[in-house]
């Protein structure tokens, strides 16, 4: 049996001077606003040991995490939409073990599963709630820029180089972002540059053979640009442990690059915009002169190109309303060969969002409009084309009953150009007294997708729609750690996260 031997030095000590440089911005806070009870700020760190002491009661002017998943601008205590988090100091830690794609740091999370669906490729993909990964919505600092649903390689194309932190959404949220997002979703968001040039290279070598290089870079270019850039080289030589002709660990080289473009106002206006490149070769099946027991070679092999681009902009009205307009492109093209059957195909998936956001007292309510397109192309099964226009309204609701029980309602109202009209709706409650914290909610999504088996396309038969339903309550205990969470330009701080 064969171990991988990782010699990652200068990955760990890239990790250790950003661990470094996070932990330095602040000592240890909690997020929540202070309560007036001096007994309990003269126990802080003696109620670092003990779940069920409310948070309430710490750290005065502690400064508010913004989650951006859920859209309502709430703080991680706050929200009465389940919402976990990943932060910098666990992502790093994660990175540097495995720095060529994201399946491990969202591996241990609770209630998420990475699932092999093709062992001679080595795809995977995210299940959430137990749920197949198509239903997961992987999003990028909120925007699809890996597709409306992504695809099983697509999640191994994913460096953590650039990541400050991950939020993650358990159970249907399809109120807020469509059909795609009926089991959850996981919102990948990228550090945002600091005040002055920072950057780190990492570098990874195994002993079964495979090498990764990343590098970020950052730099403020004024008082109101500032950009990064994230590049990584990863590659994997085939290996037949068994000596059977069949390859066990696929072989793979992919390069990829992502700049990231960042501008703030005096007015509170704001600009972010990204582009995304990658190529990949990847390759799995038989050894070259090897055959199957028929006698006859099997590769399987599968190259990937993806472009993809988008911007989030967010501007102030008048009455304390704010306006956010967002896009994302995303084009794909794929050649898959599975013996001597070779099939090229091409995705696109596109974005227009507006809404605008406001609030009085103890309410803040968002509206919102949205239009998504999908198409298929195959160049060798043509029946199976399909381009699918998704036009929608959405809105949601989230007010304070009391200081310690708050709701959130929101729904989703989509006109598929296939499937007709879909009306999807969710409910939370937070429950917080002054020793823990209950949520629940329930909500209902449906998704009609024509998903095609290797089998059916290669019988030419018709594939059907896809149906699924999902809703449920339930509660969550309190499982409070310290994390590092990115909450401005550069600044990190030591949070307390319930998960």
């Amino acid at each position: 049996m064969s171990f991988p031997l990782r010699l990652s030095a200068i990955a760990l000590a890239a990790y250790g001077l950003a661990a470094d440089r996070a932990l330095a911005q602040t000592e240890p806070q909690t997020i929540d606003p202070p309560a007036a009870s001096s007994a309990a700020d003269e126990h802080d760190d003696h109620a670092d040991h003990h779940d069920g002491h409310d948070d309430h009661e710490h750290g005065e002017g502690a400064e508010t995490v913004v989650v951006s998943a859920t859209r309502s601008g709430r703080a991680v205590n706050d929200e009465p939409v389940r919402v976990e988090i990943i932060g910098a100091e666990e992502i790093a830690e994660k990175a540097a073990m495995r720095p060529g794609n994201i399946s491990m740091i969202v591996a241990e999370t609770g209630g998420v599963r990475v699932q092999t669906t093709s062992p001679a490729l080595g795809a995977a993909n995210i299940r959430l709630l137990g749920l197949y990964g198509r239903y997961t919505q992987l999003l990028s600092d909120g925007l699809p820029l890996y597709g409306g649903q992504a695809a099983s390689i697509g999640l191994l194309q994913i460096p953590p180089t650039d990541l400050g932190q991950v939020e993650v959404i358990k159970g249907s949220a399809s109120s807020l972002y469509g059909g795609s997002a009926l089991g959850g979703v996981i919102n990948l968001v990228s550090r945002r540059p600091g005040s002055s040039p920072a950057g780190e290279v990492l570098l990874n070598a195994t002993s079964e053979d495979g090498q990764d290089v990343t590098a970020y870079f950052e730099a403020p270019l004024n008082e109101s640009f500032a950009v990064s850039l994230t590049g990584g080289a990863h590659r994997q030589s085939v290996k037949d442990f068994d000596g059977d002709g069949w390859i066990d660990m696929p072989g793979h080289e992919r390069w990829t690059a992502r700049p990231r473009l960042f501008w703030e106002g005096d007015s509170g206006a704001s600009l972010y915009a990204t582009l995304g490149f990658m190529t990949e070769q990847r390759e799995g099946g038989t050894l070259p002169g090897r055959t199957v027991p028929d006698g006859t070679p099997f590769p399987q092999d599968q190259d990937s190109q993806r472009v993809d681009g988008g911007f989030i902009s967010e501007t102030p009205l008048q009455d304390g309303l704010t306006l956010n307009v967002r896009g994302s492109a995303m084009v794909q093209d794929h050649e898959h060969r599975y013996g001597a059957t070779l099939e090229d195909d091409s995705h696109e998936s596109y974005l227009l969002e507006t809404s605008v956001a406001g609030g009085t007292g103890a309410t803040g309510w968002l509206v919102g409009a949205a239009f998504q397109s999908d198409v298929f192309q195959s160049d060798q099964f043509p029946a199976f084309h399909y381009s699918y226009d998704v036009p929608g309204l959405f809105a949601q609701v989230d007010h304070d009953l009391s200081e310690i029980v708050s709701v959130s309602l929101s729904g989703r109202l989509d006109d598929h150009s296939a499937f007709g009209t879909q009306f999807s709706p969710r409910a939370s409650v937070l429950y917080r007294p002054g020793t823990g914290r209950s949520a629940g909610h329930t909500g209902r999504a449906i998704l009609r997708r024509r998903r095609l088996s290797r089998t059916s396309r290669r019988q030419g038969c018709q594939a059907g729609a896809v149906a699924g339903h999902f809703g449920g309550a339930g509660g969550d205990g309190v499982d409070r750690r310290r994390l590092p969470v990115c909450v401005g330009r550069g600044e990190c701080q030591r949070v307390r996260v319930e998960r």
